[in-house]
């Protein structure tokens, strides 16, 4: 029985992303910096 190890190739990674600000509704909306997890290989 094999087992394949491609389950570490598609490990979520945490992408930062930065303080901006975005317009909703034409206000004027101020984001904080966060982390998102993205799926993808490394």
């Amino acid at each position: 029985m094999k087992v394949s190890l491609d389950f570490e190739f598609e490990a979520p990674k945490l992408i930062k992303v930065k303080a901006h600000r975005r317009i909703i509704n034409g206000k004027v909306i101020n984001i904080r910096q966060y982390y998102r997890r993205v799926w993808g290989r490394r």
